[in-house]
């Protein structure tokens, strides 16, 4: 029976100061400011994605949005892959990083009609997190604005021509004398039935499958804003997300071409899972260039999952698993922010406590095949301390320096301790009035997630192949450490575009990487996280966006790519190799078109992975075919208070082909071709606001 703990309410603080002008400057995004403007004024180099860019292309939640980002890898949930780009990516939700689950993203309970703005920051700062290898990815939630407005959106439409999906959003803010308040609900129910396939050359088998998955979430938000006097604030963010999800896989396999079915397997796997997230703080102008703010906070996941798999032929085989996940985060932060002549000073504190749970039961056959390790509690306590200070050296060049440094101690059946200063260095020149040129440096680290240290097992049931592996974490594994080096050039056109190009190299201590093994006691397939050795990673990041009004009014084109390579030389085994399952080339192009006249928008965005070749080692490689999606979208304006839009997606059909090898005494003994086929969506959306 699962252990289901009380949710307790908790709190955290923090501190902050700044005069009211510097807030405005420094700490808050001016509303009426453009983002190329600050973007330009910015010390810290930072992408910021906001306005229509978040919803024009029907991206159905904030984790699709951040996969046409070149760069950003972020987990998906259970049985999804990650994207793909320079490596690992924190992510926050208004300033605060989320724990997900096994199963679930906090990502993907966020409606792009929900958020603000969304900044991409490529390097790390001592302001933020020392976990900030690959970048800092910060989704900022939408605040009160407005006197009082009503926002309701309806989207429904198809997966495949035949699968329905639909959404509603509803946002009610406004204010009452001190008070700003911001509610918003958003509810999606959508399905999908995709195909896959399987060959194995060896055993000349071909395994066909049919896939049928829902996707339900419910998510209520609630911010906020009282402001008694000029120099006091209070903000209270709260938002509670609910998930049920099912997937069903019907799999057939055939002999050496036969139509005579050789294999038959039915798998179901169904979760239901709660987020739940909240903040309190307040913000105290001490005087003309100090500033105070406290924090409070409390985060919880909690999710149960149910699979099963039914094996009819050739033989009678039923395997089942249940699991319950419990994740729950209290802790304190703080800011002193200081304005002194040409320095902008920001010192800190960061206090968390994490508990996670993991349970795991297994049955085959109707015998309970569960084991002492599939249980396990693990807690965590986080303290941090930083010291930033940006200094106005002149009028062009800017010098934001930095240290942080952060202790960490965990109990995980094992009990580990370990603390380390993570400084940063970054340094914006103004060559001209348009022209930027930047560079940073940055230790960062990557811990290992408690899930990755848990020795717990999520089997795939009788889904067992090179592909689909049982997972488990490492109690051995250490944290990875890296120095990353940034230079980027900018240029922002007069009519508010911008073309940039940047290089960037990391160099990487105990580069973890997930490794899958065959398991000869149990004949299956394992994976898990190991520190593979030494690497390295470098590469380009190219940027344009450009209006194209002398051409044709209303014309407007996107583009930006990241080409990189890497390379990592295993400790074990003395192997130098690439980094696993490493895209040497990641682009995204567009290009918009407003007839003002008719208020009509149009547009296209094409978005492409580029694949990858992973060389033999512990008896296996892999490579991945490089592929592209296709989505369009046309807007109408109907009247002031609605819009219309239309949206084509993954009009490509996309198609991410696999192949895997297996090696015995170093010649291949079998390959294993997987192929994974999607279909094209059809949304359409009405909005209104009064």
């Amino acid at each position: 029976m699962f252990y289901r703990p009380l949710i307790l309410l908790s709190c955290s603080l923090s501190l902050v100061c700044a005069s009211e002008i510097v807030q405005l400057e420094k700490i808050e995004v001016q509303e009426n400011a453009s983002t190329l403007e600050e973007r330009k004024e910015n010390s810290i180099a930072k992408r910021i994605i906001n306005g229509e860019e978040l919803t024009q292309y029907g991206d159905l939640n904030a984790l699709e949005i951040l996969k046409r980002t070149p760069g950003v890898s972020i987990a998906d949930g259970k049985g999804k892959k990650s994207a793909p780009g320079k490596g690992y990516t924190v992510v926050l939700i208004d300033g605060e990083e989320m724990s997900g689950s096994k199963r679930v993203n906090p990502l993907e309970q966020i409606s792009p009609d929900m958020i603000e703005r969304i900044e991409v920051m490529t390097n790390g700062s001592a302001e933020y997190t020392a976990e900030s290898m690959g970048g800092i990815v910060n989704v900022v939630l939408k605040k009160p604005k407005s006197e009082g407005q009503t926002i309701a959106k309806m989207t429904v439409g198809t997966y495949g021509g035949d699968v329905p999906m639909e959404s509603v959003f509803a946002q009610r803010e406004g204010k009452t004398g001190h008070l700003g308040y911001l509610i918003n609900v958003s509810a999606a129910d959508n399905r999908q039935t995709d195909t896959s396939s399987t060959f194995k050359q060896s055993a000349a088998s071909d395994e066909l499958r049919d896939t049928a998955a829902r996707y339900q979430t419910l998510t209520l938000t609630t911010k906020l804003i009282y402001t008694p006097s000029s120099k006091d604030k209070y903000t209270y963010n709260g938002s509670l997300g609910l998930n049920n999800n099912k997937s069903t896989v019907d799999a057939k396999t055939y002999l050496n071409g036969s139509s005579a079915l050789n294999t038959q397997l039915t798998s179901t796997d169904q979760s239901k899972g709660m987020m739940l997230w909240s903040a309190f703080k307040g913000e105290h102008h001490l005087s003309g260039t100090q500033l105070l703010e406290w924090k409070l906070k409390f985060h919880q996941n909690d999710d149960n999952g149910e699979a099963s798999s039914l094996q009819t032929l050739p033989t009678l085989n039923d395997r089942r698993q249940k699991d319950y996940g419990f994740n729950r985060m209290i802790g304190a932060a703080g800011i002193y922010s200081l304005v002194s002549g040409d320095h902008f000073i920001k010192t800190g504190v960061d206090l968390k406590k994490t508990s996670q749970r993991d349970e795991v039961q297994r049955s085959l056959n109707g015998a309970d095949v569960t084991t002492l390790a599939d249980s396990v509690h693990m807690r965590e306590n986080k303290g941090a301390m930083y010291l930033q200070d940006e200094v106005s050296v002149s009028e062009s060049f800017v010098v934001t320096p930095g240290v942080r440094y952060e202790t960490l101690s965990r109990d995980y059946g094992t009990t580990s301790r370990i603390d380390y200063l993570a400084p940063s260095l970054h340094m914006l020149y103004h060559l001209g009035a348009n022209d930027n040129l930047r560079a940073s440096v940055a230790k960062t680290v990557k811990l290992p997630r408690l899930d990755q240290l848990s020795s717990s097992t999520d089997s795939s049931l009788d889904r067992n192949d090179i592909r689909h592996p049982d997972i488990t974490g490492n109690p051995n594994l250490t944290e990875e450490k890296a120095l990353s080096y940034e230079l980027r050039y900018e240029h922002f056109f007069e009519n508010k575009g911008i073309a940039s190009i940047g290089s960037f190299y990391r160099n990487i201590d105990d580069k973890i990487e997930n490794v899958t093994r065959w398991n000869s006691s149990t004949s299956r397939y394992i994976q898990s996280p190991e520190n593979a050795g030494q690497g390295s990673l470098w590469g380009l990041e190219l940027e344009l966006k450009k209006s194209l009004n002398v051409y044709v009014d209303g014309l407007g084109m996107f583009a930006n790519a990241t080409i990189q390579d890497s390379s990592l030389t295993n400790t074990a085994t003395g192997v130098k190799r690439p980094i696993k399952q490493t895209s040497n080339l990641l682009y995204n192009l567009g290009v918009d078109h407003t007839v003002k006249a008719y208020r009509f928008t149009y547009g296209a965005a094409y978005r492409y992975v580029g694949g990858y070749d992973d060389p033999e080692e512990y008896s296996l490689s892999q490579s991945q075919k490089g592929y592209g999606a296709l989505d369009v979208y046309a807007s109408k304006r109907l009247d002031k208070t609605f819009k219309c839009q239309l949206n084509l997606k993954n009009i490509t059909r996309t198609s991410i082909e696999t192949t895997s090898n297996i090696y015995t005494g170093g010649v291949v003994s079998e390959t294993q071709i997987d192929k994974e086929h999607s279909k094209p969506q059809i949304l359409l959306t009405l909005e209104g606001k009064w």
